[in-house]
């Protein structure tokens, strides 16, 4: 849950160009780690004083600080989320404030942080040479300029929503076969092996970004990160 949380702070201004406040960031971030201690502790110390799991009610009295500290701490973890929440609204009001045109505001040392935020559709103008684990720090520290001229058209898979389709049909197919409803597991059989089958003289998959539109959004890139070079 603690990486869930620290994953949507790291890659969020990746995905939507602008960072997460960080005063709200903070503050739930402590309502969670201090209402995590405050809320679970107590409950392992119940669980080694032989309290079971789902208990609905207890007779013994001294039992019943436990529980409310461990309330408190549920108490505090909900603050946690509210925290959350409210860091969400306050970071789409303030994205401009919050905006981050490097596409690197960690200092990054893997290959997404050398893309702008959100990456254009195509990812890499050029693909990259991996001489090192943490790539971009690698190229960092080779003193990696961005090509500026020389781009070509780039081929592209096309989107296709055939996995979401054969997954769904699976998960009908799998209910029908727990369930003994044969009539359905039929149906969606036939329907999934179909479906597969269709999807394999489809040969619309793919198409090319013409280089002048990579040419476009790579001097667009350029521009940008010169007029920040110069705020900075």
């Amino acid at each position: 849950l603690f990486g869930l949380f620290a994953g949507i702070s790291y890659w969020f201004p990746k995905a939507f160009g602008f960072r997460l406040d960080p005063f709200w960031g903070k503050m739930s971030f402590w309502f969670w780690v201090v209402g995590f201690w405050f809320a679970f502790m107590p409950l392992y110390i119940l669980g080694l004083m032989g309290v079971t799991r789902r208990l609905r009610t207890f007779e013994d009295p001294s039992l019943q600080i436990w529980f409310i500290i461990a309330a408190f701490g549920a108490f505090l973890i909900l603050l946690g989320i509210l925290s959350f929440l409210i860091q969400i609204f306050v970071s789409v009001r303030r994205r401009e404030q919050l905006r981050d045109d490097t596409g690197d505001p960690w200092d990054g040392r893997t290959l997404e942080w050398a893309t702008s935020s959100p990456p254009p559709a195509y990812n890499f103008a050029f693909t990259p040479v991996v001489h090192d684990l943490d790539t971009w720090a690698d190229m960092k520290n080779r003193g990696y300029q961005r090509p500026l001229t020389g781009f070509h058209d780039i081929h592209m898979p096309r989107n296709t929503g055939a996995g979401v389709i054969l997954a769904g049909l699976s998960v009908v197919l799998a209910v029908a076969l727990i369930w003994y409803i044969w009539w359905l597991a039929i149906v969606s059989f036939v329907a999934l092996i179909g479906y597969a089958i269709a999807h394999t003289f489809n040969y619309d998959r793919d198409f090319h970004i013409p280089s002048s539109d990579v040419t476009r959004v790579e001097d667009e890139r350029t521009r940008l990160l010169a007029a920040t070079s110069q705020a900075g």
